[in-house]
């Protein structure tokens, strides 16, 4: 497995490692250069894995992590309202139950992220 040959991309995302090490402040600016080099010139995994012994990451050439990006989800009581509005509004043709809910769920948004705000600020 060490000497399965690597490409550019291995190579780039193994730089990409140690830029983010660099950053932590794991690795001076003289290391940096000297692994990176190392990174560029490697042929194998094998070339690889001596430049991460020491520092707390993935294995050698893998892509760094991806940072999950939060969703805003509906809690699943909310959602089965919704369902039971949306079934009311269809068979009753009355749409301004299902815009008040929405308006309400949204001015309900608004005003938790105002007061999270507002309470951040005092504590600090």
């Amino acid at each position: 497995m060490e000497t399965i040959r690597i490409g550019d991309a291995e190579r780039d995302s193994a730089v990409a490692l140690l830029s983010e090490q660099y950053a932590l402040g794991r690795l001076s600016k003289e290391e940096f250069d000297e692994r990176s080099d190392a990174a560029w010139s490697a042929r194998t995994r094998g070339d690889l894995s001596p430049l991460f012994t020491d520092l707390p990451v993935g294995r050698a050439g893998a892509a760094p992590p991806e940072r999950r990006r939060r969703r805003s989800r509906v809690p699943v009581p909310l959602m089965a309202l919704l369902l039971v509005l949306v079934a009311v509004t269809v068979l009753t043709h009355l749409p301004i139950i299902l815009l008040a809910l929405v308006l309400w769920i949204v001015g309900r948004r608004q005003w938790d992220r105002r007061w999270d705000r507002h309470s951040t600020s005092m504590r600090a």
